[in-house]
């Protein structure tokens, strides 16, 4: 069937909200962290759309079947696919949207002479450097300075080029925790040595925030004003976000034991992991890796029009050839034959 020929809505700009900027190159919205119940029917969008979930979780119906988008993931749409949305609790977003020509010509740069392949739709982790570029332009955006188009349209361009880049990688990347950079203009050697032992030391679950503070001279709690204050962020939450980063490449790389994940990248107990995996993903460890996957609806496939199953029915028919990618070889094969 047609896209042409079916009775649809089709999204345009003017009806999406928190647009922060827009213009012929492309557009950047923001989504402040609230609580919101929120399901939209069936529906196309008149550009490419590149969407990360900050925090929170939201759901995405594709390809005959309702997909999470947990955070710190990004969920990318096509103007040839069609799509609901369904949040239920509080969300944060970043979302970009490119029109086609632009897509075609950062393409064109990135890999001239190979034909378009870009995905209809994509769910994947989002690595630090594209979550880095992402913020940058909504920094810049939100900027009292308010910088010029032409700034605003680069830092889009180089985002569309860091998915590109991403989409045609064989294995995308674990998801992680974007780490921002240190300040070097503003930072003191005291905290400079205590990011470094903090980085270095992570595994070593005894480390904590007073041995730190004695290490670089300083009481406890001159030490966490400072580090925030110099840093960006606690010394608490610097640690943990280092432990976090290990604990997820082991759990999505390795077969170890949530016990061993823990012990190895320096929570001590599984209790603390889960803890922290709760608070930065909203899912225990073991639902991560057990859920973990990157969707892609491949540029190959013909889009056809779906009818949103109800509450009850949670297996509709797929109706177009996806691919799920997993770390299992034997069950990315199982996921082929099944296809």
């Amino acid at each position: 069937m047609l896209l042409d020929s079916i009775n649809i809505p089709i999204y345009s700009l003017s009806t999406c909200s928190g647009i922060l900027w827009r213009n012929s190159q492309g557009l950047i919205g923001y989504e402040p962290l609230t609580a919101r119940e929120k399901l939209t029917g069936m529906h196309l969008d008149d550009m490419y759309t590149l969407e990360l979930v900050c925090q929170g979780m939201q759901e995405i119906y594709l390809d005959g079947s309702w997909r999470p988008v947990p955070p710190l993931h990004i969920v990318w749409t096509s103007p040839r696919i069609m799509h609901a949305h369904r949040t239920s609790g509080e969300l944060e977003t970043i979302f970009a949207l490119f029109p086609s020509a632009m897509v075609e010509h950062v393409w064109e740069e990135l890999y001239g002479g190979c034909p378009l392949q870009v995905p209809h739709a994509a769910i994947l982790p989002s690595p630090p450097q594209l979550q880095n570029a992402l913020h940058h332009l909504l920094q810049e955006v939100r900027s009292c300075n308010q910088a010029p188009d032409y700034i605003i349209s680069l830092l889009l361009h180089l985002a569309l080029a860091e998915f590109l880049r991403l989409a045609v990688q064989p294995t995308p990347p674990v998801p992680s925790i974007a780490t921002q950079p240190l300040p070097q203009e503003r930072i003191s050697s005291e905290m400079l040595h205590a990011t470094q032992l903090l980085k270095e030391a992570h595994t070593c679950s005894s480390l904590s925030l007073e041995y730190t503070a004695q290490y670089v001279g300083l009481s406890l709690f001159h030490f966490s004003r400072r580090f925030k204050q110099e840093v960006g962020i606690t010394p608490g939450h610097y640690l943990r976000q280092q432990r976090l980063n290990h604990a997820l490449q082991l759990l999505f790389s390795t077969t170890l034991s949530m016990e061993e994940v823990s012990y190895l990248s320096g929570f001590g107990s599984a209790r603390q992991l889960t803890e922290a995996c709760k608070a930065a993903f909203g899912q225990s460890p073991s639902t991560l890796r057990k859920e973990r996957g990157f969707f892609f609806l491949s540029s190959n496939s013909s889009p056809s029009m779906y009818v949103l199953p109800s509450p009850e029915n949670t297996h509709p028919l797929r109706e177009t050839q996806a691919l799920l990618i997993t770390n299992d070889a034997k069950e990315q094969n199982s996921v082929v034959e099944a296809q």
